[in-house]
């Protein structure tokens, strides 16, 4: 099954990542080699960024140590932590309804997690087109989060028995602008926007954008990453 990708993050399945820690042994009892392990990480894939920054937060302030963008979308809703965005954000899609499921990477050893974690979420790839944000939040009011190059910021696991073949593009400001107006499209059930993803995709559904959504994604493809 085809997903059209969109990001500037390092893109890597999970299981062959693991494979390439895996010990020299041949024992047949290897947790890789065992096959309910094979098949519930096979279309499991990490987004990894290509540089390695700091983010500062206090309350209502944050800065990045490389100054590249960071965001405050929402107020923290958990008592004595705090929310912050990495701008960076990944758009994918698939021309038949496909649910996502978007986790922090808790399969990885990753120097972020000791003071924060990634924010996740599920939601139908082939019916709603909109960004994944890459939203952190924290175990404290104020701190410090290391993000290290190469080391997992979140997994998405395409939730379908069918093999997965990624296909990137360059997210540009047309499809920006697509995706910003479903997000915010007024077919969706605005009694009821925090409850209801099926007044998401029916807005999709619903609207003009489809088509030329699949074009304007087609026309921006590159040549798959290495």
């Amino acid at each position: 099954m085809i997903i059209y990708c969109g990001t500037n993050f390092k893109v890597q399945k999970v299981y062959n990542a693991l494979q390439e820690k895996r010990t020299s042994n041949h024992n047949p009892a290897n947790l890789l080699s065992c096959p309910a392990i094979r098949d519930g990480w096979h279309n499991v894939f990490m987004f990894s960024p290509k540089s390695s920054f700091k983010v500062k937060h206090v309350i209502d302030f944050v800065e990045r140590s490389d100054g590249g963008q960071i965001t405050r979308k929402r107020q923290p809703h958990l008592a004595d932590t705090n929310i912050f965005n990495i701008k960076e954000q990944t758009y994918l899609f698939a021309e038949k309804a496909l649910k996502i499921k978007v986790t922090a990477p808790y399969f990885h050893k990753t120097e972020f997690q000791k003071e924060a974690t990634f924010i996740g979420g599920k939601f139908d790839i082939g019916r709603w087109f909109r960004p994944i944000e890459a939203e952190i939040i924290t175990w404290a009011k104020s701190g410090e989060v290391q993000f290290n190059e190469n080391e997992p910021l979140f997994y998405v696991e395409f939730l379908t028995d069918l093999p997965v073949e990624i296909k990137h593009f360059v997210v540009n400001p047309i499809i920006e602008h697509l995706a910003s107006g479903l997000v915010n499209s007024p077919f969706q059930n605005t009694d009821n926007l925090q409850g209801s993803l099926e007044s998401r995709y029916q807005a999709f559904e619903n609207s003009d954008y489809r088509k030329g959504l699949i074009e304007e994604i087609k026309a921006a493809l590159v040549s798959d990453e290495s």
